[in-house]
């Protein structure tokens, strides 16, 4: 018998990774949202394919933790003649953080998503910066599939370009974008740069935010908070699902480990409010440890069971 594809496949770069904190620096590691949302996913039992490119100046030793998480890595493709994408977080003293890019792959195609991945149920686009164009978008909407997205990568705070002023009060642009989609996500660093700071300062624009997307279109939209939760919705519900409390220690890749675990809540269950107790259960368990995209920091699913229990 032929064995069975992915459900849930992430698109998008993966990147070699430096991370500057104030007073440490780590790396190179793995990074990415494509990197921490599969390997997360994987851990809690799921079937998930990534489809990215990277050249042969990637590290094998940093690619391991596809294969120690169980990965399907059918759609990473090594082009020899191109770089992998690099990039360079820094966190500064004053809370801010930025995002470099000193070299970058090339955009992903719909022919470099495995034939294998197009019954997947769900497929994820989450880019580091626009390394998904609209045309592979288009295309991928003829599989039929659930599609989600990340707003980080599209001019949000993962993108090394944001809209100017006009863009924001007439984001044609991003509205267009978000007509493809059937799950969106953004955090409110996103929407700052998207739509404007003034629209996310207050929690009744946060949920404008939400309807926003879902009058786009969306059928789910889903705004993070941070330490402060979410805020979630589809056209006939919007609710707010707190944080877990923890001890803190490194919340890099929080943002795309609670995404993609809302993703798996619901892909099972179809429950908003669920899936994002069950994405916050999960980041718990991440923020707690740090070392980027390891297997060994991501929760199996008995643990996040655990803290959904508590």
């Amino acid at each position: 018998m032929k064995e069975a594809g992915p459900d849930l496949v992430l698109i998008g770069h993966i990147v070699k990774e430096m991370i500057y904190f104030p007073n440490r620096t780590l790396g190179p590691v793995l990074g990415s949202p494509v990197a921490y949302g599969s390997v997360v996913a994987a851990r809690l039992g799921e079937r998930v394919g990534i489809v990215t490119t990277v050249g042969s100046d990637m590290p094998d030793d940093l690619l391991h933790p596809f294969c120690e998480a169980g990965v399907d890595t059918s759609g990473l493709l090594v082009e020899p003649g191109n770089w992998t994408t690099a990039s360079e977080l820094i966190y500064y003293e004053s809370g801010n953080k930025e995002i470099r890019y000193p070299q970058k792959a090339p955009p992903i195609r719909f022919e470099d998503i495995p034939t294998a991945y197009h019954a997947a149920n769900i497929f994820y686009i989450a880019t580091m910066d626009h390394d998904v164009p609209l045309e592979t978008i288009i295309q991928l909407c003829s599989l039929g599939a659930t599609l989600a997205i990340d707003l980080g990568g599209y001019g949000g705070a993962h993108s090394r370009e944001h809209p100017n002023e006009t863009e924001q009060q007439k984001p044609s642009r991003l509205c267009e974008l978000l007509s493809y989609f059937d799950i969106v996500r953004a955090s409110v660093e996103d929407c700052a740069h998207l739509l404007g700071r003034e629209r996310v300062a207050t929690e009744t624009g946060e949920e404008a935010i939400v309807r926003l997307f879902l009058d786009w279109g969306a059928k789910v939209a889903l705004l993070t908070l941070g330490e402060r939760g979410c805020v979630v919705g589809t056209p006939d519900n919007i609710l707010r699902v707190p944080s877990h409390r923890g001890k803190v220690i490194d919340t890099t890749g929080a943002g795309d480990s609670f995404s993609t675990a809302f993703l798996v809540g619901y892909m099972h269950t179809g429950d908003i409010e669920w899936s994002a107790r069950f994405g916050a259960a999960t980041v718990i368990n991440i923020i707690e440890r740090t070392g980027g995209v390891l297997a060994s920091r991501m929760p199996t699913r008995d643990e996040v069971d655990r803290r959904l229990a508590v």
